[in-house]
């Protein structure tokens, strides 16, 4: 019985997500069957069929989705990182802490299209497109690991005191273990944020060679097909973004595992 229930809970974790996406994929299309027009919404197999034979075949196509990728995956990275490092510095020095809370406060509040019309007075439109990106997710990793780190175990942070265990074996094997479910979360949400906000510059900017141009060239000229296509692009190098960074921190985790029995 057990095994037929593993069995069982094997086959739907691989089958839910391929199920899912065949489910709306069916919806759209007969949402696109009944609305019968291609500038409103066109049918998913009319939407491949350009993706397929008209953009991926380009050169264009490949220039634009790694100039793209390159700029937001570089944004993202630092945002991230310099999220993760200041709420480090701020969860053991308060004065930190307060020093960065309004501007944090700022940089979550601000809608993305204000922030990036604002920068473009600053930077040209590729350095925007990894600028924009890089201010949207410094503040999601910055308050999910300093969170993390709050939630650290006052028992566990007492006894190292006693012990006078050193300041990067607590980092490494206390701290960090309890901040990397919250760095986590904060990853998966981030990637999605970062890829709107980054296309968003794009588009605003009008940056050369970039999926946000192709994107409002597509709707300029009412090529809705081809915005589909490419708003399909997004979607897959988000999550293959997001399935790399979170590769990494199960890398990171495995590595801490038995942290506790270390200390």
């Amino acid at each position: 019985m057990k095994n037929n229930q593993k069995k069982t809970g094997k086959v739907y974790g691989i089958i839910r997500y391929p199920a899912s996406i065949l489910l709306w994929f069916l919806i759209w299309y007969v949402a696109a069957r009944q609305i019968n027009n291609e500038i409103f919404l066109p049918s998913p197999d009319r939407v491949l069929k350009v993706l397929l034979v008209d953009l991926i075949p380009t050169a264009a196509f490949w220039k634009s989705l790694l100039t793209s990728l390159v700029h937001i995956a570089v944004g993202f990275l630092l945002g991230a990182v310099a999220g993760i490092l200041l709420a480090l510095t701020a969860a053991f020095s308060r004065a930190v802490e307060l020093f960065c809370w309004f501007p944090i406060k700022v940089l979550k509040s601000v809608p993305v299209a204000s922030f990036v019309i604002l920068t473009l007075l600053w930077l040209d439109a590729e350095t925007l497109s990894i600028f924009v990106p890089a201010m949207i997710v410094l503040p999601i990793l910055y308050i999910n690991t300093l969170t993390g780190m709050k939630e650290t175990d006052p028992g566990l942070i007492e006894m190292t005191r006693l012990f006078r265990v050193p300041f990067v074996r607590q980092l490494w094997y206390l701290y960090l273990p309890e901040a990397l479910p919250h760095i986590w979360a904060g990853a998966s949400l981030a990637v999605g944020l970062s890829w709107k906000s980054g296309v968003a510059a794009e588009i605003i900017g009008l940056a050369r060679n970039s999926i946000g141009n192709e994107l409002y060239q597509a709707k300029l000229y009412f090529l809705t097909p081809e915005l589909f296509a490419w708003t399909m692009v997004i979607v897959l190098l988000s999550i293959l973004c997001e399935g790399v960074f979170q590769h990494i921190l199960r890398t990171a985790k495995r590595k801490q595992k038995d942290c506790r029995e270390v200390l």
